[in-house]
Parts: C-alpha cells; structure tokens; sequence
C-alpha cells in the first residue's frame, strides 16, 4: 500500500520542543518509527494504543524503539497524518 505523509503543526512545535531535528538521534528514530508507519501492511498495528490528544482528538499512539517518544497518528484513507509527538507515554482510551 502506498500511503502520503502528513504532518500536524502540533507535531512541529513538539518535536521542536523536545530538540527532534534531522539527523540528530532521536530524529533519526523518530523518522525510522514514521517511516515503519507508511510501510505497515495494516494500521493501526500490533502494540498500538488509541488515546485522546486534549482536549477532544483521539489518536493511535506508537512508541518509538529505545527512546522515551511516543508518536500520535491518525490514518485517514490513504493519508497518515503524525498529530503529535511527546515525551510522556499516552493514557489508551480502553483504560
């Protein structure tokens, strides 16, 4: 499946907050973790949370390998949209 990008400006300010630029560490596997997204066979995928993004959107949340970051996305048709990026683990919604 072939999927478009798409960023949020809420994951912009976020990721320039936690000092995830390109080429750095945790850029780097930031952009592995979105990359692994538009590669998926199904998403959401296997340890995957839904949570809410306050104060009223929800998300799928993936963390990312070896970091303390937690990707929120959302797929819309053929678009995965990165909502947001944080430092502090998601609340999922089943809990």
């Amino acid at each position: 499946m072939s999927r478009v990008l798409r960023f949020d400006r809420r994951y912009e300010r976020a990721a320039e907050r936690l000092g995830i630029v390109p080429g750095s560490k945790r850029g780097r596997a930031a952009a592995q973790t979105i990359v692994a997204l538009l590669d998926a066979e199904a998403l959401p995928g296997p340890g995957d949370v839904a949570a809410m993004i306050p104060p009223t959107a929800t998300a799928f949340v993936r963390r990312v390998p070896g970091r303390n970051l937690w990707l929120w996305y959302r797929v819309e048709g053929d678009v995965v949209l990165v909502r947001h990026i944080s430092s502090e683990p998601p609340v999922p919604l089943d809990e």
